[in-house]
């Protein structure tokens, strides 16, 4: 509040026209003229035109006190793309990321759209759509996970399957949507809108090994 008060002080300022008025006012009312008074008069003079000039003021000063102008902020969330490109087919998608990259096979649904997109020369990317399912299927090198799926499933169970090291995870047990298997050179993730059962991704994973 303090602050406000000697804000608001500093953009006073007394005039000699607002002193005149001020006086003339004075003497209407039978006061006799504070400045040939003593120190004390003229203190309550000058008060008295200090609150009079705060009246004044008040209007345009005031708003741009309690109501600065806001601060522009970007909407939305800020988003890092990175060097995706996406083509019309498997066989260009392998070319971009330089390593093998197949059509997916033995999905739960048929297929009625897929698109195909690289990111960079590090990830290959297929997503399918269909009867109201998708699966999203992605593939790079290395055994780290590239999924991008982090949710903290309920149920994970892990096998081997003729040199594939498979980890199936989903909400319940014999209830799992997403799969990664790896054979030490390349890891591959497969994501699906409904859940299969563990022997129903063996034979998934088992046609797109």
């Amino acid at each position: 509040m303090a602050r406000k008060y000697d804000e608001i002080m500093s953009h006073l300022v007394v005039t000699d026209a607002m002193r005149s008025r001020i006086l003339e006012q004075l003497e209407s009312a039978g006061q006799p003229t504070p400045f040939s008074r003593t120190p004390l008069l003229l203190r309550r003079t000058l008060a008295a035109a200090a609150c009079l000039a705060i009246v004044l003021a008040g209007i345009s000063v005031l708003p741009r006190i309690t109501s600065p102008q806001p601060v522009e902020t970007p909407s939305g969330p800020i988003t890092v793309v990175p060097n995706l490109q996406e083509v019309s087919s498997a066989q260009a998608l392998s070319a971009l990321v330089g390593f093998s990259v197949s059509d997916l096979k033995a999905l739960p649904f048929l297929v009625e759209q897929s698109t195909y997109t690289a990111y960079g020369d590090t990830l290959a990317q297929i997503r399918c759509e269909g009867d109201s399912q998708w699966a999203l299927f992605r593939k790079s090198a290395g055994t780290e996970d590239n999924s991008g799926d982090y949710t903290a499933y309920a149920a994970q169970t892990s096998y081997d399957q003729d040199g594939l090291t498979v980890i199936l995870k989903g909400d319940a047990e014999q209830s799992y949507v997403l799969a990664l298997w790896t054979d030490g050179s390349y890891t591959c993730s497969l994501r699906l809108s409904q859940p299969l059962t563990a022997e129903q991704w063996d034979q998934v994973i088992s046609a797109n090994r």
